[in-house]
């Protein structure tokens, strides 16, 4: 009986571990290149798989600084669609970057658009 309950605790407890560690992640994520905030540019739409790009992307994000609410006019490179919705992002040659929630596209945040988060985006700096 003792074996039992000591063999029940130990499977309850690996279950709790493995349910704690589990982190929310894409297993994919989207990102198409933008012609203005509706329309995408044709043919552009790529899919990310690697999970060790996923999560690159994934903590950039959730790294991001607010900024504040600005009224932009300047057109999105990319919309990028992650597993808690859909973002615009601008990127340049410097490694601070922007991205607004396509909801509230006016508040804007800065990532670290870092040289390997601009590589997993194939990003070319625009002559």
């Amino acid at each position: 009986m003792k074996i039992k309950t000591i063999l029940f605790l130990f499977i309850c407890s690996m279950w709790l571990v493995a349910c704690n560690s589990y982190k929310e992640t894409s297993k994919t994520i989207e990102f198409r290149e933008m012609m203005n905030f509706e329309e995408e540019k044709p043919n552009t739409l790529h899919i990310i798989t690697d999970a060790g790009d996923i999560k690159i992307i994934e903590k950039t994000f959730k790294k991001a600084r607010k900024l504040g609410e600005v009224d932009n006019t300047i057109v999105p490179q990319y919309k990028i669609k992650l597993s808690d919705g859909e973002y615009y992002l601008w990127i340049d040659s410097t490694n601070i970057g922007t991205i607004a929630n396509i909801k509230s596209r006016n508040m804007f945040y800065n990532i670290n658009s870092s040289k390997e988060f601009k590589e997993i985006l194939n990003y070319q700096v625009q002559k």
